[in-house]
């Protein structure tokens, strides 16, 4: 007959299973986004809606996902690993600047909660991945390395101007070495296209790798639209952005 313990011990491993969800995956992608496009998407969501803005236009983190090719996810991968604040408070003012929460009034570490538990958590396989402070530093040393505005600078594409989706694509390959994949947001009212975020791609080896395996790769843009990229957030109610030919 079991004991009080051997109940106890086999209730705990039950239940930490069924917090478990199988980690199968091909790749990471590493989302960088815009700043002056990621506040234009929030604030066109609603009239009290404002912008926490870093003090000059730049690409801060978005997300660093386990993805497995032709599908989203997997995600909320193991519940028994809690999001930690304190577990990030070597690295905290750093996330602050790189891995910033565009939403005003909203806790920084909400964003940074959301990524662990949706994506984070996936990823615990890798070495490189296994803890909390892990996953988050690794993000710090992909911008620092990957930062597309270095990256877009070096090929002269730059912001208040605009550009069709193959010269975006081109420009990335041709610094990187593969295909990476672009996101944009709409302006219907105007007509006008906005560069919104960069996906680059990486195997468990943090080895650069085609993008190939994202839906709707290569992009969620239209080919034949010119995309600005734009060097402010673009203006809700008033005249069109001008974008300088």
């Amino acid at each position: 007959m079991f004991s009080f313990f051997g109940i106890f011990i086999f209730l705990k491993f039950m239940i930490q299973e069924s917090s478990l969800i199988k980690t199968d995956y091909d790749m990471l992608i590493f989302t960088q986004a815009w700043s002056p496009t990621s506040c234009y998407e929030w604030e066109k969501k609603s009239p009290s809606h404002q912008c926490n803005l870093p003090p000059y236009e730049e690409w801060y983190i978005h997300g660093l996902w386990p993805t497995k090719n032709g599908t989203l996810g997997p995600f909320f991968c193991n519940r028994s690993l809690p999001f930690d604040f304190n577990a990030l408070h070597s690295i905290r003012e750093q996330l602050e600047l790189k891995w910033i929460n565009i939403y005003k009034d909203d806790k920084p570490y909400r964003l940074w909660q959301h990524e662990w538990e949706k994506h984070g958590t996936c990823s615990v396989d890798l070495k490189s991945l296994n803890t909390e402070k892990k996953y988050f530093k690794k993000g710090l040393e992909l911008l620092n390395k990957y930062d597309m505005k270095y990256i877009f600078n070096n090929v002269n594409i730059l912001p208040n101007q605009k550009y069709f989706l193959q010269e975006y694509l081109d420009s990335i390959h041709k610094i990187l070495g593969k295909n990476a994949y672009l996101e944009c947001i709409t302006n219907k009212k105007r007509n006008q296209i906005y560069l919104s975020e960069i996906r680059i791609c990486f195997n468990k080896l943090f080895e650069l790798v085609d993008c190939n395996g994202i839906i709707q790769f290569p992009s969620n843009c239209n080919k034949n639209d010119e995309i600005i990229y734009p060097d402010r957030v673009p203006n809700l109610m008033t005249e069109p952005l001008v974008v300088q030919l």
